[in-house]
């Protein structure tokens, strides 16, 4: 986003972050006893975008467990390492409908998802199963560290004890989980369940989760260093699940008004991804009667009545009551878009010529205006693009080019549109050639 753009949405946080400061409501976690030690008055949030810049404002500095918020990683790590057909064997993909730490599985005995404790702890042991215990915890702090730079990543040994001390029901769902032989082979239980512990009890800052949050929203890949830490179809599973699931018993609400992939944990955290835009983390302590954050799930709300931040505001046309935090160029993509889907030959074209605008730039899910126009059935508006140089073999997140979805749907129209194209394209070039030898125009204009 431009500068202008960006200090008038700093200022928006800004005057969201001073009228929290009044809202007192909600009690800190006390059934894990160190948590209930923390300052109820902590209020801090943080942004970050996928163009690195940040803004911080309250108490942004001050490092928590992350707690749940800690299960997003351990979920993309277990995709990244085993697939996604191996880790869902063991886990499940739907909303559980009850309590994060309820005594319920699916139909197949399986966690219902890997945001509730059971389907934690069953990531957890999908992860370097065989190593030591100091191997496996190390191998997923490096993998924070990557992420989130060296020195923001720390450990509170207090809180992973009191855990420990107080984990009978997390207990009780991984003997459940044994004894529905869901867990994979020799998974030892309580080994499981202290690397579990720990991945809670690591802390960070608002500012780290933040930047973790911005690295999902630019596909998988680091805001700073430029390092792929996941593939963009781990990056979009985890969000489809963090959008369903992620904020406990309150993710229906919480996805039908606020809109944004997030996850919540029981220390006062919740980090939210805005696609193609950033990261933001709000922490403050007292929670809801459904273990959120009060102030965290307020600023989202307000947030979300002043800017278009919501999925569905980006890909429904008509909803303009609100402010956007796109630049001038992505409003353009976002219009090159729209009319790619109504098959308008000269409105595209005419917007084409107009401004300087990428025909290959793709959405979420890397799909191109050609990918659009050949969903959509727009022919004449696939022509367009490929007389503008839209390139035919760029792929979509799922390896999709225009030529492999032409081929697939064995669209006459859309096949005669591409050889159109290329005969177009083949009298330019030929008549380019025969002017360069100056040949009589007669002769020329007869040859066509």
């Amino acid at each position: 986003m431009d500068n202008e753009t960006w200090n008038e949405f700093c200022s928006e946080v800004t005057k969201i972050y001073n009228n929290l400061q009044f809202n007192s409501e909600g009690d800190v976690a006390s059934y894990i006893p160190q948590l209930a030690k923390v300052n109820p008055n902590f209020l801090g949030i943080s942004i970050f975008s996928i163009d690195g810049r940040v803004f911080n404002i309250g108490d942004t500095k001050e490092n928590f467990c992350i707690q749940s918020c800690s299960k997003t990683l351990t979920y993309a790590v277990a995709l990244r390492d085993n697939g996604i057909e191996a880790v869902n064997n063991h886990i499940g993909r739907e909303p559980s409908g009850a309590r994060f730490n309820a005594f319920i599985f699916d139909e197949d005995n399986k966690p219902f998802n890997p945001l509730i404790n059971s389907g934690a702890i069953m990531a957890a042991s999908l992860i370097k199963n065989n190593d030591t215990e100091d191997k496996r915890f190390e191998y997923i702090v490096d993998i924070w560290k990557s992420i989130v730079g060296k020195k923001n990543v720390g450990f509170d040994n207090p809180v992973y004890l009191s855990e420990k001390r107080s984990a009978n029901r997390n207990h009780a769902l991984a003997h459940l989980m044994m004894e529905n032989n869901i867990f994979p082979e020799d998974t030892e239980i309580n080994t499981t369940l202290e690397f579990y512990f720990q991945l809670c009890s690591i802390t960070m800052n608002s500012e780290s989760l933040a930047k973790y949050a911005a690295m999902l929203a630019n596909g998988g890949t680091t805001v700073d260093t430029k390092v792929k830490i996941f593939d963009p179809k781990i990056v979009r599973d985890l969000l489809c699940i963090m959008y369903t699931s992620g904020m406990y018993d309150y993710s229906g609400r919480w996805s039908f008004d606020i809109g944004l992939p997030a996850k919540s944990g029981v220390s006062g955290a919740i980090f939210a991804v805005i696609p193609n835009i950033g990261g933001v983390c709000v922490y403050s302590p007292k929670l809801d009667s459904m273990g959120n954050s009060v102030r965290g799930v307020e600023f989202f709300k307000q947030l979300t009545k002043t800017y278009n931040i919501h999925i569905f505001d980006t890909l429904i046309s008509g909803l303009n009551e609100k402010k956007s935090i796109t630049k001038s160029s992505e409003f353009e993509s976002d219009t090159i878009f729209t009319l790619c889907k109504k098959n308008s030959y000269n409105s595209l074209k005419d917007i084409l010529y107009k401004i300087n605008c990428d025909v290959d730039k793709g959405d979420y899910d890397n799909r191109r205006p050609l990918h659009i126009a050949v969903d959509d059935e727009s022919y004449l508006s696939a022509f367009a693009l490929l007389e503008h140089g839209a390139d035919y073999n760029v792929k979509d997140r799922w390896e999709q080019t225009f030529l492999n979805l032409m081929k697939s749907k064995k669209d006459i129209k859309l096949s005669a549109c591409f050889l159109l194209y290329y005969k177009l394209l083949f009298i330019k070039h030929y008549a380019f050639n025969k002017l360069k030898s100056k040949i009589d125009c007669h002769d020329f204009i007869n040859t066509l």
